[in-house]
């Protein structure tokens, strides 16, 4: 039996593709007070922290009649997320996102154009980072994707010194076997998951 979709998420994803919705309903102007409304508002804007719209709010805005949304929501969903369909989504542009945290130094900033995607692993200096990190050599531990309206975001952490392959197996293997937490990953600094992730192993091959 096919799972039902939620409409009140449908309003979620189709807000996440907001910037794109136009040319994607080109031709339908019964979806256009849908994509008005959706389009109003920067609700993705995490500095003005706008709450997404309910159901209700979508219904008083355009004045269409909740089975008739329902439907509407519905059909526009299924254009877009079926294998069959011929609407294609388009994300034109890319931004990529840079995360440091050496013990309690932190920075971050936003790039619109690299020549060259750094991988995990691989070394970069930033010498002009030095007034929020001491220190300006990093590697690139971990690298996220997020497609978020028109754009590709790529997100990069950095950690200070040189990527090391056996730490990176070590802690692999913590995770897997559940010897640390999602919490112990993110709240620990690195030497004392160190600590705890090389004690356990020992204690684990006394087995």
């Amino acid at each position: 039996m096919k799972p039902q979709i939620s409409v009140k998420h449908i309003v979620i994803d189709l807000i996440y593709l907001s910037n794109q919705l136009t040319d994607l309903f080109k031709g339908n102007s019964e979806y256009l007070p849908i994509i008005d409304f959706l389009y109003d508002k920067d609700y993705l804007n995490d500095e003005l922290d706008i709450p997404f719209p309910k159901l209700k709010d979508l219904e008083e805005a355009t004045g269409i009649k909740p089975h008739i949304l329902r439907k509407l929501l519905l059909k526009m969903h299924n254009e877009v997320f079926n294998s069959e369909s011929k609407v294609t989504l388009n994300f034109t542009k890319v931004l990529y996102r840079f995360y440091m945290k050496f013990y309690d130094q932190s920075c971050y900033f936003e790039v619109d154009h690299l020549p060259h995607l750094p991988r995990i692993g691989e070394n970069i200096n930033l010498p002009f980072t030095k007034s929020c990190i001491d220190i300006n050599s990093f590697y690139v531990e971990n690298i996220i994707h997020e497609l978020i309206n028109d754009t590709q975001v790529i997100s990069l952490w950095l950690k200070v010194g040189n990527y090391n392959e056996y730490w990176r197996f070590m802690k692999d293997r913590a995770i897997e076997l559940r010897e640390v937490g999602f919490k112990e990953l993110h709240e620990f600094e690195e030497d004392v998951l160190k600590q705890k992730i090389y004690s356990n192993s020992r204690n684990y091959n006394r087995r």
